[in-house]
């Protein structure tokens, strides 16, 4: 009841200051000159994406890792794609009308899925030199190996894994959290789980920070001092339960809007923040993720074919992402934080990091 009445209050609170939800935000600007204007924290243009940790290490070292907003991205592993179709047994309405739009317009298949199925455009070591340090990692298993995917196959996990090892052994002051999750195939058996947890423990031993830990035990300043400097859940339970390397999947509290429309996604982004704010206290072994992301319906696909419509994921993306600057900007102005995980698509075609530096900052 008091949880309901904090979030009642919050929202009057919003709707008085801001009714439309979308664009009349005027404090933008006010938050990002305190932050160039504080002597005690780095320019946000002197700060190198790749190790913004590390640079910020002397403002967030004594903080523990769910104090933090991280900067991610969705469908982190879908930057390239074949024309193969993902296992995943389960039938999906969009990819249904993909099919029916394709066959419509008498055009490969391949053609029409993979616009709305590219949710990123630069690899996972990229991703993590633009500074995002959340990675979400669809695994689907082809038969003969695991696979990311979205829609359609894409490279080997193993291929994923290693580029975001390899940044870690370049960038010793950096963290990240990478979620395996989505595990799909024709015909899923426990050696192919085992094959998949083994890959991820052998990859990044002995760099894992274990969940006999939570996220509130260990300093980010001694996670680096440790180089206990990933988290990995695997959203299978039975699999990992006496691998402690690794993480449960509802270590991760998921939320998304399922939705084409900004004006919705941004009304369902608020009450996540409110909902998040609101919390007496946050729990200590999860964190809560905000998905800045725009959802293609069976509709958003039939109506790409029209005139001035979004034709593709990255197009939606960019609509997506034109409101994350006020959203962000009227969240921190009211001292609130946005999330734990924040998670977007096409990261290079947005400013999520200066939001990011303005959380820390506030």
């Amino acid at each position: 009841m008091i949880a309901d009445l904090s979030i009642l209050t919050l929202s009057l609170l919003l709707l008085i200051n801001y009714p439309q939800y979308t664009y009349l935000y005027p404090v933008q600007e006010n938050i990002l000159i305190d932050l160039r204007q504080n002597q005690s924290f780095p320019s946000p243009i002197s700060i190198n994406t790749s190790i913004w940790m590390q640079q910020l290490l002397p403002n967030i070292s004594h903080l523990h890792l769910f104090n933090l907003t991280l900067p991610g991205t969705h469908d982190s592993a879908s930057f390239t794609l074949t024309s193969a179709l993902s296992p995943d047994p389960t039938g999906n309405p969009v990819l249904d009308a993909l099919v029916k739009l394709a066959e419509k317009l008498g055009i490969p298949l391949q053609d029409v899925i993979t616009p709305w199925a590219l949710a990123q455009s630069r690899n996972l070591y990229e991703q993590a030199e633009d500074g995002m340090r959340y990675f979400d990692i669809r695994a689907a298993y082809n038969g003969t190996e695991w696979c990311s995917y979205h829609f359609e196959l894409g490279l080997p996990i193993n291929t994923h894994l290693n580029a975001l090892n390899s940044f870690l052994l370049l960038h010793p002051n950096e963290i990240i959290v990478i979620e395996v999750s989505h595990l799909a195939s024709a015909n899923l058996t426990q050696k192919n789980l085992n094959e998949l947890r083994d890959m991820i423990i052998n990859i990044f031993n002995p760099m894992l920070y274990s969940r006999i830990n939570n996220f509130n035990t260990t300093t980010i300043g001694d996670m680096i001092a440790t180089n206990q400097r990933v988290i990995v859940t695997l959203s299978d339970d039975a699999t990992i339960e006496n691998y402690t390397q690794l993480w449960y999947g509802s270590s991760m509290i998921n939320s998304y809007a399922n939705t084409d429309s900004l004006d919705q996604m941004i009304s369902y982004n608020w009450q996540q923040v409110l909902q998040f704010n609101s919390l007496p206290s946050l729990p200590t072994d999860a964190l809560y993720k905000l998905s800045w992301t725009l959802t293609p319906q069976v509709s958003t696909i039939f109506d790409s074919i029209l005139p001035d419509k979004p034709k593709s994921l990255r197009n939606l993306a960019d609509i997506g992402n034109s409101g994350l600057n006020s959203f962000a900007s009227a969240v921190l102005q009211k001292k609130w934080r946005l999330c734990q995980l924040l998670l977007i698509d096409f990261q290079e075609r947005s400013e999520i990091m200066q939001w990011i530096f303005a959380s820390i900052n506030q």
